[in-house]
């Protein structure tokens, strides 16, 4: 994305756009989730294509979806200190809680992550030394760290992976009956 930084500060530069060109000037670096990474994803959405493909845009479209990008300028400050401002509310929540509350939470990550390289890195290696350990199984691994995910992170999150994992067999479906 950071070959766009600079299309995007000229385009702000040449049409008036002095919100969106400080933004991006100041906040340049790792753009994904960042606020200059939000004002490049609306002025994608705003030309109508991914984030990456803003280099083949016509000049004045980019410059229109820039100039539209800026007068929302200070809603999207307001909406990324929101989002900060909850960050720190669930922190301070967290903390309030006491140690043994939220201990499962880092708990069950470390212990997910050690069941993880065991069965697709320390057991395989010990095996190629000749020392056999029973391998993990891979079915009751995933379920595990489901229920982790669905727990931790909210059901909306199991529920988009359910729907990215269907939506990538329907593909894998359609393109597989079309070769046959």
């Amino acid at each position: 994305m950071a070959p766009l930084v600079p299309i995007l500060i000229g385009a702000a530069a040449k049409v008036g756009a002095p919100f969106v060109k400080a933004l991006l000037e100041k906040h340049v670096g790792g753009l994904a989730g960042t606020i200059a990474g939000t004002v490049v994803d609306q002025v994608a959405e705003r030309v109508g294509v991914e984030p990456e493909a803003l280099q083949t845009v016509e000049p004045e479209k980019l410059e229109a979806a820039v100039k539209e990008v800026d007068a929302i300028g200070p809603e999207l400050i307001a909406l990324y200190e929101a989002g900060l401002k909850g960050q720190f509310e669930l922190l301070q929540a967290e903390l309030k809680e006491g140690f043994w509350q939220s201990a499962w939470r880092w708990g069950w990550m470390y212990l997910l992550a050690f069941f993880w390289v065991c069965a697709f890195l320390l057991f395989p290696t010990l095996k190629a030394f000749g020392i056999v350990v029973d391998p993990i199984d891979s079915p009751t691994l995933m379920t595990l760290t489901g229920w982790f995910i669905s727990l931790y992170m909210g059901g909306h999150t199991v529920k988009e992976i359910g729907r990215q994992a269907v939506e990538a067999v329907k593909t894998w479906r359609g393109s597989h009956v079309q070769r046959v």
